[in-house]
């Protein structure tokens, strides 16, 4: 089973956007709990790159969301094996 706080560390320690050296630790509050229900919803690591992605986009939009799907692949395989 996957817990809020696996997935808000591996979110925390990845950093997407580098805003926790001077944002409260809550930053991605949203984000994780998004990212989430997801991977409590489905076993393809695909599917949850791509919300993982989406979210993120969805958040912060292009100026600041620069990361690709591939790293967004590696999380969601992180999350997944937790």
């Amino acid at each position: 089973m996957i817990y809020i706080n696996s997935v808000k560390a591996i979110i925390d320690e990845w950093d997407p956007i580098d805003l926790l050296c001077h944002a409260p630790d809550d930053e991605y509050q949203f984000e994780i709990a998004r990212i989430e229900y997801m991977s409590k919803m489905t076993i393809s690591t695909d599917a949850l790159a791509q919300e993982i992605y989406n979210t993120f986009h969805e958040s912060f939009g292009d100026n600041i969301f620069h990361n690709t799907y591939a790293e967004c692949l590696l999380i969601a395989q992180k999350i997944l094996s937790q």
